[in-house]
């Protein structure tokens, strides 16, 4: 059965649509629900028609211990008690130790499987303690991890700021030296100097606008040799 084409407002809208089975708490589902329900108690979810299911809440979760994790009952408590961090403080000695422990067992449960297959349930329930046990002492590591984490990324932070510091201070440095060779080489003093007031056009002679030219030309040529090019 081919799917419904999916419309072009239902693809650009901000927000995604509802749920479809917001359409079956109607009134008269409501109704017929109720009507139901007081014919037969004991009605279950599949003795509804199916515009009437979505209506009924999902059933609680069980209090006792048991859950289910891929279809299989557990009877242990739940999976919070295996996330517990263990008594000991963790240390790579018992990591290893349990590791260890894990590869004899599961040599063990092969060995089962192959000479006596009924015997593989104690093995088994072995190698998940063994698994339980090297789980938390992983999570017992987790506060020890963010804090290099946390170590590690502020000293990239202070050596990028420190890199970026001496760029300023090379660059600084570089100005520095242009400017010493332009006031060695071209006899010009660019420190400390007051602007020297304008004469009109008319005023100036043709050798003065030469030596200016070529003066200009002069530092413009030592900032190019030292800085570079800025094209």
């Amino acid at each position: 059965m081919a799917e419904p084409p999916i419309s072009s407002a239902a693809i650009s809208a901000a927000f995604p649509a509802p749920p479809p089975f917001y359409k079956a708490f109607t009134p008269s589902n409501l109704n017929r629900l109720s009507s139901l329900q007081e014919s037969n108690p004991s009605l279950t979810l599949l003795d509804l028609p199916p515009e009437l299911r979505n209506l009924l809440p999902p059933p609680p979760p069980p209090s006792n211990q048991q859950y289910r994790v891929f279809g299989e009952t557990h009877e242990q408590p739940a999976p919070a008690s295996t996330d517990a961090p263990p008594k000991d403080p963790p240390n790579p000695q018992r990591l290893l130790k349990t590791t260890r422990q894990l590869l004899l067992a599961f040599l063990s449960l092969i060995n089962s499987l192959a000479v006596e297959p009924d015997t593989w349930a104690p093995k088994w329930d072995e190698m998940r303690a063994l698994f339980s046990e090297a789980h938390a002492i992983v999570n017992a590591y987790r506060p020890h991890q963010a804090r290099e984490t946390l170590i590690h990324m502020m000293e990239e932070q202070i050596e990028r700021c420190r890199a970026e510091t001496q760029g300023c201070r090379d660059v600084c440095e570089r100005a520095r030296k242009v400017v010493e060779d332009v006031e060695s080489q071209v006899g010009l003093k660019v420190s400390n100097t007051e602007p020297e007031e304008v004469q009109p056009p008319s005023t100036k002679s043709r050798d003065e606008s030469l030596r200016v030219t070529s003066t200009e030309k002069r530092v413009w040529d030592i900032i190019v040799n030292d800085i570079g090019d800025f094209e």
